[in-house]
């Protein structure tokens, strides 16, 4: 198995758009109004982000976790444009992480492991 696709809830399509386009840089995929946005990741797996209508649609409850090859890199371009930091770069055994809030307060983790 493997992941195809994840979705998250938003209170504002057009606010997390331009997050997740603009200041993360990621790849608009598909819009369908202020209903619904999809992001693709360079692997081809996908991160929709729905607008919240029903009461199990619980926005800044999610994390999802982000595989980068330049992990210093990222948070400092991250840091420059003013994105809330949740987790500072710190380095585990297992590798390097550090964690961001996106707009509607879901969490995303950006994590480097050793090559």
């Amino acid at each position: 198995m493997k992941l195809d696709s994840a979705v998250l809830y938003s209170n504002d399509i057009e606010t997390i758009t331009n997050f997740y386009q603009n200041v993360l840089g990621m790849e608009l995929d598909y819009r369908q109004e202020d209903k619904y946005v999809s992001f693709k990741f360079d692997n081809g797996v996908r991160l929709g982000i729905k607008k919240a209508v029903e009461e199990r649609e619980v926005v800044g409850s999610q994390t999802f976790f982000v595989d980068t090859d330049n992990i210093q890199e990222d948070y400092e371009r991250l840091v420059e444009k003013g994105v809330e930091v949740y987790k500072e770069l710190n380095e585990q055994s297992w590798g390097k992480e550090f964690s961001i809030l996106d707009p509607d307060k879901n969490k995303v983790e950006f994590i480097q492991r050793p090559k």
